[in-house]
């Protein structure tokens, strides 16, 4: 299979150049012989009003909507007639163009070069990861809760008394938990953090249901360490919908014999581990 030489660049939204504060918002591609000139800029305006929170919306959907167009006019001059081919030299010289650098609050990052087999496959990764941030998913953050978490029981000497373990039968139900300290053989006291700070309110829901469930069904099968605490990453308290339906949620599962703090409140995690 062939590989293709793709140059691509990083769109960075600045408002205020007298803080040099950015956000990745959108990635080009110019991939001239795979006929590949491509463009795609992030839709959800809420990560930039909080990042940006004094910023008027509009303003970067104005910026946003003016540089598509710019985009689009380059898209046209290169649309392939011919045998899905164009112009290289041209698609050359105007992503050379295209990305200098400039002062405006829509600019790119440094042009960067990758070798692809499937040029829009990898558009789309690219985008993914430095837009989109799809490393950044719920395993990801609650792996990063989990390394949090065990570096303060490090730090209070307590790591060695709490282990990962999966509790349960594996005829029936089985499920992981990251911090299981026994006491005579028998699990006594679990820790759990949990992500509950998702873009998309269902899935605040969708989680904490989940996992309240795993509970139930431990403790069903009498299985449910005798106390367990979930330490939790919510959205913040002025983001309105999201963080009403985070505070439902925790508090359901702290109604269901849970004891749910924020993750920050390491002093918390400590006496519990400790008790």
């Amino acid at each position: 299979m062939n590989k293709y030489a793709c140059q691509y660049a990083i769109v960075r939204f600045l408002p205020y150049l007298e803080t040099g504060e950015f956000a990745n918002v959108g990635i080009v591609m110019s991939c001239p012989d795979a006929g590949l000139f491509e463009f795609r800029l992030l839709r959800h305006i809420r990560r930039i009003t909080s990042f940006f929170e004094e910023l008027d919306a509009g303003i970067y959907r104005r910026a946003a909507n003016d540089f598509k167009q710019e985009l689009k006019r380059i898209r046209n001059w290169l649309d392939p007639k011919q045998e899905n081919r164009i112009n290289t030299d041209l698609a050359r010289h105007l992503f050379t163009e295209l990305t200098r650098p400039r002062e405006a609050m829509m600019r790119f990052d440094a042009v960067r070069v990758v070798l692809a087999d499937d040029p829009v496959q990898k558009f789309d990764e690219l985008f993914g990861h430095y837009v989109e941030r799809n490393f950044a998913t719920k395993a990801y953050q609650e792996h990063l809760l989990e390394k949090n978490v065990r570096r303060v029981l490090a730090d209070a000497k307590l790591d060695k008394q709490y282990r990962p373990e999966t509790l349960g039968d594996a005829a029936t139900y089985h499920t992981r938990l990251p911090f299981v300290h026994r006491e005579n053989g028998r699990a006594v006291k679990a820790i759990k953090p949990l992500h509950l700070a998702h873009e998309d309110p269902a899935q605040i829901y969708d989680h904490g249901w989940a996992w309240l469930g795993k509970v139930e069904k431990l403790r069903a099968l009498k299985l449910l360490p005798d106390r367990i605490l979930f330490p939790v990453q919510g959205p913040a308290e002025n983001d309105g919908r999201r963080f009403e339906i985070f505070q439902e949620i925790t508090q359901i599962i702290a109604a269901n014999d849970v004891m749910v703090i924020p993750d920050q409140q390491t002093q918390k995690i400590i006496e519990f581990a400790q008790g």
